[in-house]
């Protein structure tokens, strides 16, 4: 499955929100509490709208399948809470480099809050 090709000229792009690149690892999860069912896998980008990342082995997944985004935040420099779980859906899904990118469902005040500390500790540890 081929990805759409990125153009500033597409209005979609121009107002989507501004990414910051990573390699922080995360799990996707079947179910919000329970660490079995989850898949490993590297953020690539992420915005307060979504995020892109590869998996850490072969997976598969559909557009519209919902998984719980477990993020560990320690790593991040960040210590309360220790983590940080959000319902996120599967946007599109690229089955040869096992990468997918997704949106955030559902988010609360507090996520939006949270998901902006990721961010800016994710911009800050990528300028060292």
């Amino acid at each position: 499955m081929a990805l759409p090709e990125e153009s500033t000229e597409d209005p979609i792009l121009q107002h989507r929100p501004k990414r910051f690149l990573s390699h922080t690892l995360v799990e996707l999860r079947q179910f919000k509490r329970l660490p079995f069912l989850c898949y490993s896998a590297v953020v690539l980008d992420i915005s307060a709208g979504g995020f892109k990342l590869e998996f850490t082995g072969e997976t598969v997944s559909t557009p519209g399948r919902r998984y719980w985004l477990h993020i560990p935040l320690i790593p991040l420099g960040i210590s309360s809470p220790r983590n940080f779980s959000c319902l996120c859906e599967c946007r599109w899904f690229d089955n040869k480099r096992f990468r997918m990118g997704g949106s955030f469902v559902e988010l609360k005040p507090e996520d939006e809050k949270l998901i902006e500390q990721i961010m800016a500790s994710i911009k800050t540890r990528g300028q060292l």
